[in-house]
């Protein structure tokens, strides 16, 4: 059984992926007002997030090569500039900053489990080549059959955010359920990059290396935030 996938007139991702953050920041919403978190706090936290979710994501990704300038859009640097929004906002006004971005860093899952979609329909992204059941064959730029993991990472995906509203619904310790989160989801990021079809077979690929600076990076945001704003449990 193979899923055939026809060539667009005009590629659905760029669509798939702005609804994508428009329904995790629905989310994000939804958490913060159920945890009373100010209106104001909301709106400014979420403008913030977005603009900064925007560049780190078109930074990531942005691309100079022999044919010209390439944009895109990177879930790694997405999500690295929307912890960075709400880290900045939070420092300004400092609304229980633990359960806003608690609120982020769950729905962060789903944002990009959704976008995988955009992946899927479009080609980009794809696994390496195969023939086997539920091959992705397209007949696009990105012409061949494939394995399908822009499916496999949005059951993943969407399966880790199930996993980060149930451990921050039951923890107190929100920056600790944040610790688990990212504790979890950065080897599975890591991992999934093996079946990529860019993957040269290396112990570890330069994709790997920039998934593993990411996760750093996201970390120590979240370690210097809690410091600054002294945020703490009994």
């Amino acid at each position: 059984m193979q899923i055939i996938i026809p060539e667009f007139s005009r590629s659905p991702y760029a669509l798939i992926v702005m609804l994508s953050v428009a329904v995790g920041y629905a989310v994000a919403v939804f958490r913060m007002r159920k945890s009373g978190v100010n209106k104001q706090t909301i709106l400014y936290t979420s403008l913030l997030a977005f603009v900064c979710t925007m560049a780190g994501s078109f930074m990531l990704a942005f691309k100079v090569t022999s044919e010209g300038i390439g944009i895109g859009f990177s879930g790694l640097g997405a999500a690295v500039g929307m912890i960075t929004g709400v880290f900045i906002s939070e420092l300004i006004i400092r609304d229980k900053p633990d359960l806003v971005m608690t609120s982020f860093v769950v729905s962060a899952p789903l944002m990009y489990g959704l976008a995988k979609m955009g992946c899927f329909l479009a080609g980009c992204c794809h696994g390496k080549e195969y023939y086997g059941p539920f091959a992705v064959v397209y007949s696009n730029e990105h012409a061949g059959s494939y394995f399908p993991i822009q499916l496999v990472d949005m059951v993943i995906f969407l399966l880790l955010h199930v996993f980060a509203v149930l451990i921050t619904n039951k923890m107190k310790n929100k920056v600790r359920a944040i610790y688990i989160i990212l504790g979890v989801t950065i080897p599975i990021r890591f991992a999934l990059e093996y079946t990529l079809y860019y993957h040269d077979g290396s112990l570890i690929a330069s994709g790997q290396v920039t998934v593993l600076i990411v996760g750093v990076l996201a970390v120590l945001v979240i370690f210097i935030w809690k410091k600054l704003l002294k945020i703490s449990y009994n």
